[in-house]
């Protein structure tokens, strides 16, 4: 049933006492195993095209893992944003994103002046882009496979920044979400490529519901925001049942509609279940430490497995193979986690504040 929401002020709220959600940790790590499994299970490592017939079966619809990923992100980046000044949101968004990122590209560097990796060498000029992670805006190719969804996200967290640094309210975030989808449904026709930058049509859909959802959770179930992920979901199907070539296939063939449908719809229905609090009993406390190595594992996946792989599995078989290269995979995500992200992460954080902060001090203070 549909409640009315609160009475809300103008002003800018502080930041809401949230409890974690732990279910999102593990509906993250869930959302990065599918993508680790739908990369191996397809890497031409394997030297075939079809190295497990029935597991593809399954693992097929990972690829819409980085999907659950968006709206996750919508989700959590309005929650983590509320409240703050846009340069305390950039502060965090910078030391939770770099660390391990940074990681990640300068080891796929190494590996490739190593010649361990030998799909492309990147020149020093694609090394120094991919460092800022700014590459796709500056038209120099990723490093590696998994590194466009960052610019999708990094567009997102630069239009919250703005928000933030306006003042987040609740009918702001609805004049906020009502723009994006209007600017999203003329775009495309006045053919402008500043908008298409600017509101990243593919990820859109997905963060515009998953901000919906976070009203949801916090103010309750009220009209318009349940419009917006109305309006979320149907822009995803719209995209998705026009995508050519389409995201899911089975030995090249397209799988129908129908089943497309539904795997969009269960995104969007399991993230609905999160924000009415109907999953908040999935609260175990070692859910968190899933959720840490999420992102670690989305970065190094495809180099570790692809490396293992291509020299494991004519030796030890395929099977065996895949639960190596699974196993490694998440041993270097906790190795990242451990020695990069939780040393580094907390130091640059309290840098960033620091140099927030230096503004307010007087000349020479």
């Amino acid at each position: 049933m549909l409640v009315a929401a609160p009475h809300v002020s103008d002003a800018p709220a502080k930041s809401p006492e949230t409890p974690r959600l732990r279910v999102l940790d593990l509906l993250r790590f869930c959302a990065a195993l599918a993508v680790v499994l739908f990369h191996f299970g397809e890497t031409r490592a394997w030297g075939t095209p079809n190295a497990f017939p029935a597991l593809s079966a399954v693992t097929m619809f990972g690829v819409y893992g980085v999907r659950l990923f968006f709206l996750i992100s919508g989700f959590v980046i309005l929650m983590s944003a509320w409240g703050r000044d846009a340069g305390d949101f950039a502060a965090s968004r910078i030391a939770r994103l770099y660390p391990a990122y940074w990681a990640s590209v300068l080891a796929l560097g190494a590996l490739a002046v190593a010649g361990l990796v030998t799909d492309h060498r990147p020149t020093f000029a694609e090394l120094l882009a991919n460092l800022t992670m700014l590459q796709h805006g500056l038209r120099v190719r990723d490093l590696e496979i998994v590194y466009w969804t960052l610019w999708q996200e990094l567009v997102f967290y630069a239009l919250m920044a703005c928000f933030a640094a306006v003042g987040i309210t609740y009918r702001r975030c609805l004049a906020f979400l009502g723009g994006w989808v209007f600017l999203l449904a003329i775009a495309e026709r006045v053919d402008a490529d500043l908008l298409q930058a600017v509101l990243v049509p593919f990820a859109a859909p997905y963060f515009i519901a998953g901000m919906a959802l976070f009203l949801v959770h916090r103010f309750g179930g009220s009209l318009f925001p349940w419009l917006f992920v109305g309006a979320g979901w149907a822009l995803a199907l719209v995209q998705v049942l026009g995508e050519n070539p389409p995201a899911i296939t089975r030995y090249g063939t397209a799988l129908g509609s129908a089943l497309v449908v539904g795997v969009v719809s269960l995104l969007f229905l399991t993230m609905i279940l999160v924000a009415l609090g109907v999953l908040d009993r999935l609260d175990w406390k070692w859910l968190t430490a899933l959720g840490a190595l999420t992102y670690p594992l989305y970065l190094f996946h495809h180099h570790v497995g692809f490396l293992l792989i291509g020299r494991l599995h004519g030796v030890v078989g395929n099977g065996f193979t895949l639960s190596l290269a699974v196993a490694a995979a998440l041993a270097v995500a906790y190795g990242v986690h451990r020695l990069v992200e939780r040393p580094l992460a907390p130091r640059l954080r309290a840098g960033l504040d620091r140099s927030l902060a230096a503004g307010y001090l007087p000349r020479g203070g």
